[in-house]
């Protein structure tokens, strides 16, 4: 499809082929919400201690962040994480964020209480939770919405998405500014929340818009309008080509603060490598997502859907094998590299169990690689992935 590019513009109207005006915009906007909202004279300490709430205020520790509360938080784990700072605001987020994709059963069953999980992760100090429509249709936000209805709004920063829906290919994305409000509000009810922190839209193959007007000019300022209203607070993009990430940022007069990538902060593809400066320079937060590679970087491997090509898998393949016959597994490997990789916020890594949230925690928090696990690690991005992965790799 032709490529067209767009020069910075402000107050150009929203064109929606005809399909709803200003006012229905602002009038969706405004539709009264039947999610759960502390009124904020509402203490959420118990009423025997609401006395000492302005104590506590007067006597905030720096080292903690806006998210901690006492009684609820592990104050030694909180303590433990590390925390990294949106440019431009007082938002800190965790170095290790928590993908919900898999407690909609996109990679399979989930066994332990998902409130369980969820309660787990936030409580030891994870304050970033990741989840969208496309995670299992809705399935994701819904079960995330119930798990999160009993833990306190203050202690955690969420995003989702909008732009990719349904399974069908002919209706998979849909950019239309009327679509992208119906979409958030219906986030809002399932998540049973009133506000999300970020909203990224879903540009992983942007060329499926008519073109890139669509999304410049409805959807980026149909999710302006949702700021101003209240409805989210930043605005994100996330997809696979990063150049085309760069190109639409370039473009746009709307002002993005996020952006997520997938598999290309990863041991198998640093490419994000290429693209970090240029996020930094435009203060924009970079979420490295995907860490395993969707189960490519795993001793269980790739689900039926992933789309990798035959020669990936195979080199896949062959680093975990290499790393199984030293008794080393791929997967901390994996996951070491992309949680430190350079000039990120946060990694986002799918937990679908107690266990693995605690085991994440412990490689975050505490666990270094050994010098063997490194030189196993230099020799897999050497012999397996180098010219087979699409990444230029460096070591960190």
């Amino acid at each position: 499809m032709q490529s067209h590019t767009f020069t910075r513009s402000r107050g150009v109207p929203i064109y929606m082929n005809g399909s709803v005006s200003h006012q229905r915009l602002y009038d969706r906007l405004s539709e009264p919400s039947t999610s759960r909202q502390l009124p904020r004279s509402i203490s959420l300490a118990p009423t025997g201690q609401r006395g000492s709430n302005r104590r506590e205020r007067e006597h905030v520790d720096n080292s903690l962040p806006s998210t901690f509360i006492p009684r609820f938080h592990d104050e030694s784990a909180v303590r433990r994480m590390t925390y990294r700072q949106i440019p431009g605001t007082d938002i800190r987020i965790s170095k290790i964020g928590f993908g919900a994709a898999a407690i909609g059963g996109m990679f399979g069953n989930v066994e332990d209480s998902i409130t369980k999980i969820v309660e787990t992760a936030i409580k030891q100090g994870i304050n970033y939770i990741d989840t969208g429509y496309w995670y299992s249709q809705s399935r994701s936000e819904s079960i995330l919405g119930k798990a999160l209805s009993k833990i306190p709004r203050k202690s955690y920063y969420i995003s989702t998405k909008v732009g990719r829906f349904e399974l069908d290919y002919a209706r998979t994305f849909d950019f239309r500014a009327d679509k992208i409000l119906e979409s958030l509000t219906n986030s809002l009810k399932r998540l049973q929340l009133t506000y999300i922190d970020i909203c990224y839209v879903q540009i992983h193959d942007a060329d499926f818009a008519p073109n890139e007007s669509i999304v410049l000019y409805e959807t980026l300022q149909a999710l302006e309008m949702a700021k101003s209203s209240g409805k989210i607070r930043h605005i994100g993009l996330t997809g696979y080509p990063l150049g085309k990430l760069v190109h639409i940022i370039d473009c746009s007069s709307t002002k993005i603060d996020f952006v997520m990538t997938y598999c290309k902060g990863t041991l198998n593809n640093n490419a994000l490598g290429q693209f970090t400066a240029w996020f930094q320079t435009h203060n924009i937060a970079i979420i490295n997502s995907g860490a395993l590679c969707w189960g490519l970087l795993t001793e269980k491997g790739p689900p039926p859907w992933h789309p990798a090509s035959d020669e990936i898998r195979e080199a896949c393949l062959a680093a975990t094998t290499y790393c199984s016959s030293k008794n080393i597994s791929i997967s901390k490997l994996a996951l070491d590299y992309a949680l430190n990789f350079p000039n990120i916020i946060c990694c986002l890594v799918g937990m679908d169990s107690v266990q693995q949230v605690m085991d994440n925690l412990e490689l975050a928090n505490y666990t270094k690689i050994t010098d063997v696990e490194q030189r196993v690690r230099d020799r897999i991005m050497r012999r397996q992935y180098t010219n087979k992965c699409c990444g230029q790799h460096q070591k960190q």
